[in-house]
């Protein structure tokens, strides 16, 4: 695997993602390995929460069916 020089987050502040610090070696682990879908469990919070994909309120069976949750 090629590593990418540089990463960057885009226009998210360090206190923004700063919970990645915190997580435990072996789930960081798991998610780089490919057996944990980050963006599913993303999907699944943010339908949890009634938002849409830009974190606006949308209510919970829309937000549901905005991340294909129902299928």
């Amino acid at each position: 695997m090629e590593k990418k020089a540089g990463y960057t987050a885009g226009s998210f502040t360090v206190d923004e993602i700063g919970f990645i610090q915190i997580a435990d070696a072996k789930v960081l682990a798991a998610v780089a390995r490919g057996e944990i879908d980050l963006n599913r469990i993303a999907r699944e919070e943010l339908a949890a929460r009634g938002l849409g994909l830009n974190g606006e309120w949308v209510g919970f069976q829309k937000a549901r069916t905005i991340h294909e949750l129902d299928n």
